[in-house]
């Protein structure tokens, strides 16, 4: 029995028992072990014990590694993003377990990912898709457009709110921008926003003209269907008679009185209601029915979407 006894100590390494001590007394020193037993009083008793060594440890490791947090891509801990809390263990009433839960960075990360996926687009930059009112600076030339943007977004109910903007002024100003603030702040409260950069959407969709693919169809139907519309530089693309009378008047048929949409364009109203009747493809015995055919588009516009003009230096010359 000796001889066993004097085998099993030798499997133990000099002075285990000294450095095991050394290091719960590290432990019970650590900040986090003083503020769990100060907001635990009733179970923080077993902390220093040597069968919570490991579990403890971790804690701590984890805590220490959020205290010098280098983001998200940096994380050090055991699953990035993720931290260790205490919870008190529904089994034992005077223990503290540890669970992994997600940190803020992650939950911000996710948040805004998912405020990403409520925002569909067609052709528009990320830094316009991406921006949000704090970004744009409120110089008076922008100040109406931007206060009525703002307004637009405190007050939008889904399923009531119908009026729209249209933004409108020289380019270079800002009104992408302030558009994009708009899809960025109903995104975070949940509503479903679509903007597209209309020269680019309707070359495509002409382009596609005789496939009649469902992919084409999908996107038509989106437009008519999403929560917000934002039809961006309308006025600047190629118009012909098809993109005209059977895809913008249809989709604007399909949201006046019951969808709000945002425009912005360079041109007013009176200048978008000429290039409406200017199609390329227009003859001029037909001039009189392109006219009405503009109008008709026009009072899908004008009467449900508030006016408002952009104006200022082009900001992008610096």
């Amino acid at each position: 029995m000796g001889s066993f006894q004097e085998e099993l100590r030798a499997l133990i390494p000099p002075r285990f028992a000294e450095r095991q001590q050394a290091a719960i007394q590290q432990i019970d020193s650590h900040p986090e072990i003083k503020r769990l037993r100060q907001v635990y009083p009733d179970r923080s008793g077993d902390l220093t014990s040597p069968r919570r060594y490991r579990d403890v440890s971790e804690h701590l490791a984890q805590c220490d590694a959020c205290e010098t947090c280098p983001g998200l891509v940096g994380c050090q801990n055991v699953q990035k993003g993720h931290r260790s809390v205490e919870e008190p263990n529904p089994n034992k009433q005077d223990e503290l377990v540890f669970r992994l839960r997600k940190c803020n960075l992650l939950k911000a990360y996710e948040r805004q990912q998912g405020i990403g996926q409520r925002i569909k687009s067609h052709f528009i930059p990320a830094h316009i898709l991406d921006a949000t009112f704090d970004d744009i600076e409120p110089d008076p030339q922008r100040l109406p457009a931007i206060t009525a943007a703002v307004k637009f977004c405190s007050t939008f109910v889904p399923g009531q709110t119908t009026e729209g903007l249209y933004l409108y002024g020289p380019m270079g100003v800002g009104k992408s921008l302030i558009a994009g603030a708009i899809a960025q702040e109903l995104a975070k409260c949940d509503i479903d926003v679509l903007m597209v950069y209309v020269p680019d959407f309707l070359l495509e969709v002409k382009d596609a003209i005789g496939s009649k693919t469902e992919t084409v169809e999908s996107k038509l139907d989106s437009l008519r269907t999403a929560s917000v519309l934002i039809l961006d530089d309308i006025g600047a693309e190629t118009l012909t008679i098809w993109t005209r009378d059977e895809v913008i008047g249809p989709i604007l048929q399909r949201r006046m009185e019951r969808l709000p949409t945002i425009y912005t364009s360079n041109l007013t109203i009176k200048e978008l209601r000429h290039h409406l009747a200017n199609v390329k493809d227009a003859k001029e015995m037909d001039r009189k029915q392109h006219e009405k055919k503009a109008e008709r588009i026009i009072e899908r516009i004008e009467p449900f979407a508030k006016t408002i003009s952009v104006d200022g230096r082009n900001r992008r010359r610096g």
